[in-house]
């Protein structure tokens, strides 16, 4: 699994709201670009750059909602909704820049804003725990998803790879992240 972030390098120097939701963004990105290489390694088949962002974005789509469902008990709804905006609009900027590496100039940020409330909506009627992370209906979904944005070759094995192996390994390692970053108690806004 790949490394990400678990504490600041300066202990106890305030963060705003939007360095902890990029710092967060970082290791979304991390681990949605881990996902599709373990993909690739187990032999499931893409084609494309594009659909490897396809696939990235599903990842994020997902992390994206699970943050927000661990925030919610801890941070009031303007701290919330901050860190949330904050973080997608992060995830926004990253995924626009890899699309136009590999796709060419477009309005790739509308979109990805469209399919994040779309995903949220969605994932929003399973639930989840703080501990346990996302409930097995919920990375079902997510199989679901990441299965449309795959090639064709062994396509009916994905969601089951995802449920066992991914999502457990990627809601840890972001929950280890979310722990350690991110504090609503001193936080600053910006």
């Amino acid at each position: 699994m790949v490394r990400v972030k678990k504490r600041w390098n300066q202990q106890g120097a305030p963060r705003t709201l939007a360095q902890m939701a990029n710092a967060i963004g970082s290791t979304i990105w991390k681990l949605a670009a881990e996902v599709v290489l373990n993909l690739e390694n187990e032999n499931f088949e893409t084609d494309t750059q594009a659909q490897r962002i396809d696939i990235m974005e599903e990842v994020v789509c997902y992390l994206v909602h699970l943050c927000d469902r661990w925030v919610y008990p801890q941070a009031d709804q303007q701290q919330r909704a901050e860190f949330i905006s904050a973080l997608v609009r992060d995830m926004a900027r990253m995924l626009e820049d890899s699309r136009v590496d590999v796709q060419g100039d477009g309005e790739y940020q509308s979109a990805f804003f469209e399919k994040v409330n779309q995903r949220s909506g969605d994932y929003a009627g399973y639930s989840f725990d703080e501990e346990e992370g996302g409930s097995f209906a919920m990375r079902c979904r997510l199989g679901d998803r990441v299965q449309a944005a795959m090639g064709e070759r062994d396509k009916r094995w994905i969601p089951d790879y995802m449920v066992g192996r991914e999502a457990p390994e990627i809601e840890a390692a972001l929950g280890r992240s979310l722990t350690g970053l991110v504090s609503f108690s001193d936080s600053g806004s910006g």
